[in-house]
């Protein structure tokens, strides 16, 4: 998934996922991962993952850009330094996301990120659903969340004071 290399030791430490789950796996759903501009640290790697793998979509706005683990340094009573030791590399793009953020496979702002999701969601589930009474729940679900996606992004553009 992800190497930590840790400047201090010149060691890099790879991090796998595990071989066997004792249960069944979650292979083939469609997975969403909500971000916002508050998304930050671990919770990116998750999303970055999700993303570089193609296990998922990532929803929402940009992240913060927090990848490379760190410690606090005093260098006088006032003054106190958070530095880096370490880089997470993702073993797929040799990259990681600090300082640009993961950036989002569907923008949109973060408050209907939810929603989107959502809405994604269920037009995935009505692709597989041909018929009988799972499709009919879809059909009356997918219309109501789409009224309340409409309605956030009415009131943002109203917070924003442009048109609705």
């Amino acid at each position: 998934l992800n190497d930590l290399y840790w400047s201090e030791t010149d060691e890099t430490h790879q991090w796998w996922t595990v071989p066997y789950v004792p249960g069944q796996r979650y292979l083939d759903k469609p997975v969403f991962a909500l971000t916002s501009p508050e998304t930050f640290s671990a919770a990116e790697e998750f999303a970055y993952n999700l993303q570089v793998l193609k296990r998922g979509a990532v929803v929402g706005e940009t992240t913060r850009g927090g990848a490379n683990p760190g410690c606090g340094f005093r260098l006088h009573d006032h003054f106190w330094v958070f530095m880096p030791t370490g880089q997470a590399i993702n073993p797929t793009t040799g990259k990681n996301w600090d300082g640009t953020g993961v950036i989002p496979t569907v923008k949109v702002p973060a408050e209907t990120a939810l929603d989107t999701a959502h809405l994604m969601a269920l037009n995935h589930l009505l692709e597989a659903e041909p018929e009988g009474v799972a499709r009919r729940e879809l059909e009356e679900t997918l219309p109501r969340v789409e009224r309340s996606l409409q309605q956030k992004r009415q009131d943002l553009i109203a917070n924003l004071g442009g048109p609705t």
